[in-house]
């Protein structure tokens, strides 16, 4: 879904962040390995009828809202500005169109079961990599393998290791560990970026710089932005605009002034309140785009009393999410019904999933033994301040939420390096906000690290959940996989309460209107081969 944003109307639009679990602190001193900077910086700028400056029409300037990391490593992240910067150079085995959900080739020409836990792929022929290197099936073992490893980041997307047999120079069989079928394999080589062996055989030369087989190439990072440049010899032919920088700027109105001057070009999560500004402006649009990422509440079941059930359903009664998304967030969101996005394949919402009743939310704490939250400890709500966008106003409105049913709860909001530090641990806190925008649009790119025992954040171990998970992910049939996702995993998910899924976020574009062909994906990431500066 691509549109220029005209009127703002709650059953339209979601969520304005697009965010990541991950927000790491970049190293702006690294350099890759590239020969030489972008450039395209001489050609005469230009001055549109509105006054905004537009730069050299050989570059693409993108601003990002937040930082790299510094290592380009693809499986040493799941950080979503390197996943966007990794989209722009590297190519995927096999094509998913975001809006259809079609599949079409990419790197792999063909594909088809040889028997029901075995994927043959036939891969293209004549592809080559960024250094001048010829891409074969010993790439896909080496990227398969290494992308699903336990050694890797990475492999909190999988559910467990993935072994590659090579056929011969251009094909391969896929399948997973243990030998059983996996129904969302296919799903998840739609966005595993494809790495050269070489390069994964010899880790310091894999972090030290990109090296896909997309149409651009990196040369170079410094000064908090990448410098990339066209790849001549890309199998899919030269991109229209020569060169790209894509540089991070932390503060919103910053890069809302960069757009408006015409220093950038494109600019990532445009506030809500700045909506209007761009709109008026003859010289720049809006686009907006529903993503994969959800945001949630996450309990930490090590701290009392998260362990209780009794307790999680009633504050996930008492959060009143339809005005979070109407009032805090002025429209921009899509109020939660399922443990995935809407976006996601086999997204369904769920008949018992939590709405707003404080009544009964009072009820339920009466039941577990604590009237009116009489007996239970002081919680401590932590999120995060910086990153993720009304993340102070949506979470003191959360907080008064809670204290109205009783509960003495501490509101503890942190910056985002902080926050990070507490994200994945067992015990800083009662509960904490944050999201996770899964790279593509398989359901277990979320269900794996979220609900997989034990949970990545809430280290919630559950055994049922982790047979009926099972039983999903091994059906090869796609509509009786939806069947048991809508019918078994998501309600058993609303029965054990893990966590709270508030709403689905929305990414918010600012781009200059001289700017053509940007397509905004629902992972956050985005198509820039295309683009034209008129």
């Amino acid at each position: 879904m691509k549109t220029k944003l005209k009127r703002l109307t709650v059953a339209a639009v979601a969520a304005m962040m697009a965010a990541t679990v991950m927000a790491g602190c970049g190293d702006t001193s690294t350099t890759t390995d590239g020969s030489s900077a972008a450039g395209g910086d001489t050609a005469a700028a230009s001055t549109t009828g509105g006054g905004r400056t537009a730069g050299s029409k050989d570059t693409l300037v993108i601003l990002s809202a937040e930082n790299f990391l510094g290592n380009w490593d693809p499986t040493s992240h799941t950080t979503l500005a390197q996943l966007h910067a990794e989209w722009i150079c590297f190519n995927r085995l096999i094509h998913m169109d975001t809006d259809t959900q079609e599949l079409s080739p990419e790197l792999a020409t063909s594909w088809e079961y040889i028997d029901d836990a075995t994927l043959q792929l036939k891969l293209r022929e004549g592809v080559k990599f960024q250094d001048g290197s010829d891409f074969d099936a010993e790439d896909v073992k080496a990227t398969l393998e290494k992308h699903s490893s336990k050694d890797s980041v990475t492999t909190a997307w999988w559910s467990q290791p993935v072994k590659v047999e090579v056929v011969d120079q251009y094909t391969v069989n896929v399948r997973m560990e243990d030998g059983k079928p996996y129904a969302g394999l296919i799903n998840m080589l739609c966005m595993v970026p494809v790495m050269s062996a070489d390069d994964i055989a010899d880790p310091a030369k894999l972090s030290a710089g990109f090296n896909g087989t997309g149409a651009y190439k990196s040369d170079k990072y410094e000064n908090d932005t990448i410098y990339y440049s066209a790849f001549d010899d890309c199998w899919e032919g030269a991109p229209k605009t020569p060169y790209v920088q894509y540089k991070y700027v932390a503060d919103s109105s910053t890069r809302l002034a960069a757009l408006q001057t015409g220093e950038a070009d494109i600019i990532e999560r445009v506030e809500s309140e700045q909506v209007s500004v761009l709109e008026n402006n003859p010289d720049t649009e809006v686009i907006t785009q529903l993503t994969t990422e959800l945001k949630h509440l996450f309990f930490k079941f090590e701290v009392e009393p998260m362990n209780e059930e009794l307790v999680r359903k009633a504050i996930s009664y008492a959060i009143d999410r339809e005005t979070i998304v109407n009032d805090i967030l002025q429209g921009y969101g899509e109020v939660a019904d399922c443990y995935v996005s809407s976006t996601v394949w086999g997204y369904s919402p769920v008949d018992n999933f939590p709405t707003y009743d404080p009544e009964k939310a009072k009820e339920l704490l009466a039941e577990a033994g604590y009237p009116n939250g009489e007996g239970l400890p002081e919680m401590t709500y932590t999120t995060s301040v910086g990153f993720y966008v009304k993340t102070k106003e949506y979470g003191e409105f959360i907080t008064a939420n809670l204290q109205a049913i009783g509960l003495n709860v501490k509101f503890n909001p942190v910056e985002t390096a902080t926050w990070n530090d507490m994200y994945y641990q067992a015990t800083p806190c009662t509960m904490i906000d944050g999201g996770w925008c899964p790279p593509g649009l398989e359901p277990d790119l979320k269900l794996n690290p979220f609900y997989r025992s034990p949970g990545l954040i809430t280290k919630f171990v559950d055994d049922q959940l982790d047979a009926v998970m099972d039983k999903e992910a091994s059906e090869l049939d796609s509509e009786k996989r939806k069947e048991i996702l809508a019918n078994e995993v998501y309600p058993l998910l609303a029965e054990k309460c893990e966590d709270v899924p508030l709403f689905n976020s929305m990414s918010i574009y600012g781009v200059g209107s001289n700017v053509k062909g940007f397509k905004s994906l629902p992972t956050t990431s985005f198509e820039v081969k295309d683009v034209v500066k008129e």
